[in-house]
């Protein structure tokens, strides 16, 4: 048969497991091939990546003049969720804000090691 030069050759498909058909069922009497179970991703605690006695508190941003040195701090709200949801609406930033207070350690073997405390809900230096 002469060629057009618009031939088109058929690819070589692998072959299959024998038992094995295209959907991945074994064939009736034949021992199914067993495959690992896909591994799951696994999702990061919040409380490994940050203190659990850290107390967050959210703000929308306010609407200032000023030459942006302090971020201006709007309407508190309670979670981080509706912080999202209400900056989202109103075309605005959020902040997330940790309070602490350090304290240091003195020893006799070293110098005075200073730490870091989150503040609790009730006693905010505000």
């Amino acid at each position: 048969m002469a060629g057009t030069g618009s031939e088109t050759v058929a690819e070589s498909k692998p072959a299959q497991p024998a038992g094995e058909t295209r959907g991945g069922r074994a064939v009736a009497g034949q021992k199914p091939v067993t495959e690992p179970a896909p591994t799951s991703r696994r999702r990061r605690n919040q409380g490994e990546t940050a203190d659990q006695s850290v107390v967050e508190r959210f703000f929308l941003a306010a609407e200032s003049n000023a030459s942006g040195d302090t971020p201006p701090l709007g309407r508190e709200v309670a979670n981080e969720g509706e912080a999202i949801v209400e900056s989202f609406r109103a075309g605005v930033h959020f902040f997330a804000v940790s309070e602490y207070h350090t304290r240091a350690e003195v020893s006799s073997s070293r110098g005075p090691i200073l730490k870091k405390e989150a503040v609790k809900n009730g006693n905010h230096f505000s």
